[in-house]
């Protein structure tokens, strides 16, 4: 028996080798004990099935625990500077099977995907093919995994405007616990089926051991299927040296239906998904995974210098319905307060009056909305104005009554013989090149008018996928969600300047695979501002602060007043307007991620239009450290309909040096709060609020040194600061 182990980013990767096996068996913080041999929890790396022989224990209720895994011969090992390739031969069926660990320069994490390639002269149907499948999981300490308290999971829920939503639960709570001397029929299951990625859950998980002060944490990245599983890998071991494992999919039929018939000569690759681990908590492993996101999945930029600050007519504003007379004083009163990008939202191709949803496909601008000059003369004004023309676009979907819905079949996601959808959307086959020539050409067309910016909507989920392009109807979503990516890159390519925002109703599609294409993404459609708190705390979690588009929409136009915009000039609005407190509220927000503007800012009176002038001034000088921070939760999350209590984030430089706090008091009756700062006790700290800073906003605050903590009192509900906090360097 022969021990392989690797390091990178100090955690450990453990492996046993013996009789041309390789089963992996520790994974860890280096700073964790040293003398764990972890072979009685040793399992493979990678978990597969095909139809006609068996899955293995249990596989209707855990998927870890394959057979044909175990069946696997190891080839190869390839130890390069960017990571581990292994390569296995199934004998019998002839299957090459690759597993391709990448180790992130400087981020604690290890990105994944595992390829298997029909090598043999018959077809072969896989059933399951797992991304990653890593264990030695909660090992360390001289107890078990499963000792009540020990190791609690950190996951977000998500629903339409309310995403983001933390839940922590330990293993006994999960339903994961121990019931024999034998690895178990149940695990913890999260998982995504359709279109809409992040409408259930974020495709993320977190496991921490609390005894042993360590931290594990994994993402998918697709846009497709997917589906996490945290199990236990246990043989008559002795207590402490079994473990937990964590398997990550997006095909598997049981999770998803998704089937892959490989004729001789085919592969299939996986969805991406990355994991890793260090020491600390919940900040560490966001501080991780930030590094690594930011390095190896967003985007290049299309813009020069920082992220541009973007109003949006849509949200608490004109609610797709614009026109020329309400957008010129919008534009102007945008550019006042700084924007630099106006997007015409939803609306500007339907014919007034009507509902702009069945329309959507043809994309050619309404005549009767803009006046004698047209969309293009509402663009060349906001060009004038000093600021980049965008529009909205549902560009994957097809209205009912859009001359685009006259194409043949073939131009659409089809399922069980018919389109998938109907009505409002069918939805788009970007495998078709014609599809694609489609809407390079609106794209084209809209760029020739100067619009610079594009915001994607996507208010639809496709559910199984489409059963004529693939296997089955998973694989065809596989490959249609490919194909869109593929697109998205060549507009890039085609049009570098052209900055494109990824929004599904707000975040229902917040993976990273399509944020690995789309400049930035919509984190919610939430209307309420007290309640967005809640949704930006969570959301920091799986997205990046400066992909994550916040909404800040000062002076709303509540969707309830939408036909009567009168309602803003009425004297109890504009009273409830004056002490400027609900902006300041609003602007808060948005300084927590990508300020995305809307409401009707024509309408503010000085007072607010100076606060919302002095938030984007503020935004801008603090792009750069926005864009190089990590999130922290001195509070921990907030439920998005708790509106007892408070609520804070931080933005904090990589170093620990520097924090950006947002402060929410929302409903509570109490005045002042502390908020404690992990890793910044015993020191000194310059603490200075930086929005409002206007005397008369100025609160009372105080640091305690010792607690590395910070006590503000802020003495109405409703109510948010903004503050700077940078630690001393000793003279």
């Amino acid at each position: 028996m022969e021990r392989m182990e690797f390091v990178h980013e100090k955690m450990r990767l453990g492996f046993t080798r013996s009789d041309n096996k390789l089963r992996q068996d520790i994974f860890q913080p280096q700073v964790l004990p040293t003398d764990i041999q972890g072979s009685y929890a040793a399992g493979m790396n990678i978990q597969a099935a095909v139809a006609g022989k068996p899955h293995g224990v249990h596989p209707g209720l855990a998927v870890g625990h394959s057979l044909l895994a175990e069946e696997l011969v190891l080839e190869q090992v390839d130890r390069t500077e960017s990571g581990l390739s292994l390569r296995y031969l199934h004998e019998e069926l002839k299957l090459i099977v690759e597993l391709n660990m990448e180790f992130v320069p400087g981020a604690a994490v290890i990105r994944q995907t595992t390829t298997v390639k029909n090598d043999g002269p018959e077809a072969v149907v896989l059933t399951h093919l797992s991304s990653l499948c890593m264990q030695g999981i909660a090992l360390g300490s001289t107890g078990s995994w499963s000792e009540p308290g020990r190791v609690k999971v950190h996951y977000w829920r998500q629903a339409w405007s309310g995403e983001g939503q933390w839940r922590c639960d330990d293993l006994d709570q999960l339903g994961l616990y121990r019931t024999s001397p034998y690895s178990m029929s149940h695990a913890v299951h999260w998982e995504s089926r359709g279109s809409w990625s992040t409408g259930r859950y974020l495709p993320m998980v977190v496991i921490e051991d609390l005894e042993t002060q360590s931290v594990w944490y994994a993402q998918a990245e697709t846009s497709s299927n997917w589906h996490i599983e945290l199990g236990n890998r246990h043989e008559h071991a002795s207590v402490g040296s079994d473990s937990l494992y964590v398997q990550i999919d997006g095909a598997s039929e049981g999770f998803g239906g998704w089937t892959k018939t490989l004729l001789p000569g085919e592969n299939f690759t996986t969805i991406p998904a990355a994991i890793g681990c260090c020491s600390g908590g919940i900040e560490a492993a966001a501080r991780e995974l930030t590094a690594y996101r930011r390095s190896h999945l967003k985007p290049a930029n299309a813009w020069l210098g920082e992220v541009p600050v973007v109003f949006n007519d849509y949200m608490n504003c004109l609610w797709a319905d614009p026109s020329e007379a309400k957008l010129l004083p919008l534009i102007q009163r945008a550019t006042e307060v700084g924007a630099e990008v106006f997007c015409i939202d939803a609306g500007w191709f339907a014919e007034p009056n009507t509902y702009w949803g069945t329309s959507l496909g043809d994309w050619q601008p309404n005549a009767n909305r803009f006046g004698d000059e047209g969309l293009a003369g509402i663009l060349q004004t906001i060009k004038q104005a000093g600021m980049i023309p965008g529009v909205w676009l549902e560009m994957e979907v097809c209205g009912e009554s859009a001359a685009l819905g006259r194409q043949p079949d073939t131009w659409f996601l089809r399922r069980n013989g018919r389109r998938v959808g109907g009505g409002e959307r069918w939805f788009m086959n970007f495998t078709n090149p014609e599809v694609r020539a489609y809407m390079h050409g609106t794209i084209d067309r809209l760029a020739a008018m100067g619009v610079g910016f594009i915001k994607n909507d996507y208010n639809g989920c496709v559910g199984f996928g489409d059963d004529t392009l693939g296997s089955s109807a998973a694989d065809g979503l596989i490959i249609h969600m490919r194909s869109f990516y593929a697109f998205l890159d060549e507009v890039k390519a085609k049009h570098p300047y052209l900055i494109i925002e990824g929004c599904a109703s707000g975040g229902m599609r917040a993976d990273y695979g399509i944020l690995s294409h789309a400049h930035m993404v919509s984190s919610s459609d939430q209307e309420d501002y007290t309640k967005y708190p809640s949704i930006i705390g969570g959301m920091l979690a799986a997205v990046l602060p400066e992909q994550n588009g916040v909404w800040a929409y000062p002076y709303p136009l509540l969707v309830s007043h939408r036909d009567h915009p009168e309602w803003l000039d009425d004297k109890e609005y504009r009273n409830s307007m004056q002490d400027g407190e609900q902006t300041i509220f609003n602007m808060i927000n948005g300084l927590c991620g990508n300020l995305y503007l809307s409401g009707r800012v024509d309408k503010a009176d000085g007072l607010n239009l100076s606060l919302i002038q002095e938030a984007i001034t503020l935004y801008k000088a603090e792009r750069i450290h926005i864009r190089n921070s990590s999130p922290i939760w001195p509070l921990g999350f907030k439920a998005v309909n708790d509106s007892s209590g408070w609520n804070s984030v931080g933005l904090a430089s990589m170093d620990n040096a520097r924090v950006l706090l947002a402060i929410w008091r929302l409903e509570s009756e109490e005045s002042t709060i502390r908020l404690p700062i992990s890793g910044w006790e015993n020191g000194s700290v310059e603490v200075k609020q930086l929005y409002p800073a206007a005397d008369p906003y100025q609160v009372m605050n105080n640091y305690n040194i010792v607690d590395g903590a910070l006590i503000v009192n802020l003495p109405n509900r409703n109510q948010a600061r903004f503050f700077e906090l940078k630690k001393m360097t000793e003279q």
